[in-house]
């Protein structure tokens, strides 16, 4: 990509689109290597020198790894890559648009009016803008595959454990992990060779087609999602291409789902209040709503949640290393819907586990275009493989998209004067238990967290979602350890 015509194209844009927050003047010096020139935006909890790291809140240390790269961007500097500037987010990359949130508004390059998804927000919806070839994000909990499949390019999960953590800003350890976003999935295979220090990868060639690829459909899994009609003729069109390009397709069931969502949901939240506990205790007000009401529930949960939540991890990992013994791949929606728009408070809260799953257990996954609906908007798929398979995942992804070519569409975004307002993020209370919501006020106080008032009616209608996955985590045979790096290691 041109440098300089990304830059005055995001001169002309970012002011509407709300890509960046920081920007990197053109005429960088870029390094020999197989990814020469390269323009990257780099989500802002990932550090990168020359800019604060500061995840989009007013609560961040300025010091922190300043002047330096984190190894992952290092890596993708060494081999040729250019930072174009740090990206917005999801607060802390974690939940949902918060219109009292300094900074700007990232904005959908298909639609102005709808959002990007979350929370690697700037790092996808800069990719079909053209400000930059690639983003870097992070995903925790689909943090990088649903901004992917809203904005309408492709977005990789890897393998947990198989990038370098150090420089960035954590959110919940276990789950976390740094990936690349990118038009293709076959430019994504090279940024991920690059920050993995996989130099063979690079020159992997392409396949020529799927004949003996295996891939499993969850069917069960599908329908609980509640996908929409036009996601779900979309997805059953890319099923269709997968059989054409030679894959043997079958539905399959998928028992580990929904106690895997629950251990997800559990693990991410008390691992989130572990990072930020303090910080809520001494600045809660600082943070905003939707964060601070979200993290606040890791602080109720109990050690006991937080380890059977472990053992499921390692009781559904194992269950899916079986399944990837049969099958090569798993396919579903990335996402059962269009984005949003921002003035729609029930859409922005609307949430899907569909890629909870795969973070759950560490294993890589995969959205890619799959189609659009009536008024343009991208529609994704989701593939995911077994723990170590992340290229061969990308190749299955490359030889669908060379067949469909959905991720070449282009938006034509242009500057809006009345973009739609960011929908308040209070939800309706009245289904809140006031029973609940007097002892989430004791805990609160034990805790020393200071929530009241609506704060504390928000957090108590979410508490009752999280006491129902709570209460559905089963009980796995004694001798099923807590869930370990090993769990997540190559087949």
């Amino acid at each position: 990509m041109d440098e300089l015509a990304a830059a005055e194209r995001a001169d002309r844009l970012d002011p509407a689109l709300g890509t960046f927050l920081h920007r990197f003047p053109p005429g960088a010096a870029a390094g020999d290597g197989p990814l020469r020139g390269t323009l990257i935006g780099v989500k802002d909890v990932i550090a990168v020198a020359g800019a604060p790291t500061t995840a989009q809140s007013a609560v961040h240390d300025p010091g922190w790894w300043a002047g330096r790269d984190a190894p992952v961007v290092a890596r993708l500097r060494a081999a040729g890559a250019v930072v174009a500037g740090k990206t917005t987010l999801a607060e802390h990359a974690l939940s949902r648009p918060d219109p009292d949130i300094a900074g700007p508004v990232p904005r959908n390059p298909w639609d102005p009016h709808r959002w990007t998804g979350g929370s690697s927000c700037g790092s996808a919806n800069g990719i079909p803008a053209g400000f930059f070839d690639a983003g870097i994000g992070t995903d925790s909990n689909g943090s990088i595959r649903i901004p992917a499949a809203l904005c309408g390019v492709t977005g990789l999960k890897p393998t947990q454990g198989l990038l370098p953590a150090a420089g960035i800003l954590p959110l919940a350890r276990s789950v976390e992990t740094a990936g690349p976003l990118a038009r293709t999935a076959r430019e994504c295979a090279r940024l991920l060779a690059v920050m993995a220090d996989r130099p063979a990868e690079l020159d992997r060639p392409p396949l020529a087609g799927l004949s003996g690829v295996r891939i499993g459909v969850p069917r069960d899994l599908v329908a609980f999602a509640a996908v929409d009609p036009v996601t779900s003729a979309a997805f059953e069109a890319a099923l269709e291409e997968l059989r054409t390009a030679g894959a043997d397709v079958a539905d399959i069931p998928l028992d580990e789902g929904l106690p895997l969502v629950a251990a997800q949901l559990v693990t991410m939240l008390a691992e989130a209040f572990e990072v930020h506990g303090a910080r809520l205790r001494d600045r809660w007000t600082d943070y905003g709503r939707p964060f601070r009401w979200n993290v606040a529930l890791g602080g109720v949960l109990t050690t006991e949640h937080y380890l059977r939540a472990q053992r499921v991890r390692s009781w559904g990992a194992a269950g899916l290393r079986a399944r990837f013994a049969e099958f090569d791949l798993i396919a579903t929606p990335a996402w059962p819907s269009p984005a949003p728009r921002y003035d729609d408070p029930a859409g922005l809260r609307a949430v899907s586990w569909l890629p909870s799953i795969w973070s759950a257990v560490g294993f890589p996954a995969m959205a890619l275009p799959m189609g659009a609906d009536p008024d343009g908007l991208p529609l994704s798929l989701s593939l995911a493989a077994a723990p170590g398979r992340d290229f061969d995942l990308a190749a299955c992804a490359d030889v669908y998209q060379r067949a469909t070519g959905w991720h070449e569409r282009e938006p034509k975004p242009e500057p809006v004067t009345d973009p739609a307002p960011v929908a308040a993020p209070e939800g309706p209370t009245d289904g809140a238990d006031p029973d609940q919501r007097a002892w989430l006020a004791t805990t609160f106080g034990d805790l020393g967290v200071p929530v009241s008032g609506d704060d504390l009616d928000q957090i108590a209608v979410t508490w009752s979602k999280v006491h129902f996955l709570t209460s559905i985590l089963p009980d796995p045979p004694v001798d099923v350890p807590p869930f370990g790096a090993a769990d997540s290691q190559p087949v």
